[in-house]
């Protein structure tokens, strides 16, 4: 589950796992999340999404989420052998359930391995969640704010009134993650809705929120991941090189990376809000040599109200380009 996906769903339980805890196990507690350990078995090793210490019934055990957005037939072994080895690490045992995302074929909520006489040899159970088949309002009569994100991706979830229950549940209950939830329900829709009304409609509610999601981490990780992860790879090189030379070879290469993430990241903005421009934003954006100016267009555009506005800052892209190079001959 690469990118956004794994991304923001891996947060999701971690800014709330005691949420996701009640809403699975009623009656455990969380103690806090699994101390880092190597887990292995002749060699080989596994990772898992999220693993935490819990108390259920006065007994220390281990809870185990695995998030899964497509069929993989493989997944009741993993999930056995991850459980397995959990258990032989950690000397307690180890509650798994892996957590379908997207509608998909799923795999049956058990493993057993035959030996060759027909006995069962192994036989491993595990919980199975299919957020297509839960209603929004299910999960949101848990009363768990941390869950409601989920809402989105529940059954018939991927519309804006969903989303609308969702921002006022997550702002009535006080939370302290709050701000976090809203920025990850924003990510969830936005992969999942599918008509361009929809999405225009998602792009002006959460602008109206801008204030409120400026400090999440979503918006910083988009907004400067590309800026200084360009600027730090130039600096590094130049240090390597150790003369001016590799230093000015390593900026420059720090440089044409940003140049490349703003544009991954103005590209990524397109697709979702604004499919219908994106000729225009390739042509536009390819003429700009300045990593500021992409940043700042990017700015733009995620406050873009309608894709007449977002045209027009696309064809305001010359001129900015023009005064830049101006003001550098000055």
């Amino acid at each position: 589950m690469p990118g956004r996906w794994d991304t923001s769903t891996k947060r999701l339980i971690g800014e709330n796992p005691a949420h996701f805890i009640q809403w699975l196990l009623p009656g455990a507690t969380l103690i806090k999340e699994a101390v880092s350990r190597p887990l292995n078995l002749n060699n080989r090793e596994i990772e898992a999404d999220n693993l935490f210490e819990i108390l259920l019934n006065g007994h220390l055990c281990s809870a185990h989420f695995e998030l899964q957005t497509s069929r993989d037939d493989t997944m009741a072994r993993r999930m056995w052998e991850y459980n397995a080895l959990a258990t032989f690490s950690y000397n307690r045992p180890t509650y798994s359930c892996v957590i379908y995302l997207k509608k998909c074929r799923t795999t049956e909520p058990f493993y057993t391995w035959t030996f060759p006489n027909g006995e069962v040899i192994h036989r491993f159970s595990f919980k199975v969640v299919e957020l297509w088949k839960i209603s929004p309002e299910a999960i949101k009569q848990t009363g768990l704010a941390g869950l409601f994100p989920l809402m989105v991706l529940a059954q018939d979830g991927k519309q804006p009134t969903v989303v609308e229950e969702i921002i006022g549940s997550v702002r009535a209950s006080g939370e302290p993650s709050a701000p976090e939830l809203l920025s990850l329900t924003y990510i969830l829709a936005s992969l999942v809705f599918e008509k361009e009304a929809d999405r225009l409609w998602l792009k002006r509610r959460f602008g109206m929120l801008r204030d409120v999601l400026r400090d999440t981490w979503a918006y910083q990780e988009i907004m400067q991941e590309g800026r200084e992860e360009g600027l730090q790879l130039g600096i590094q090189e130049g240090r390597q090189e150790g003369l001016q030379e590799g230093r000015q070879e390593g900026l420059q290469e720090g440089l044409q990376q940003r140049l490349k993430d703003q544009r991954q990241i103005l590209m990524t903005i397109m697709q979702a809000h604004f499919p219908d421009l994106i000729s225009l934003a390739k042509k536009q954006i390819n003429e700009v040599q300045d990593p500021d100016i992409l940043q700042h267009i990017v700015l733009q555009l995620l406050v873009a109200q309608s894709g007449e506005q977002a045209q027009q800052v696309l064809l305001a892209v010359g001129s900015s380009s023009t005064m830049k190079r101006r003001k550098k001959q000055k």
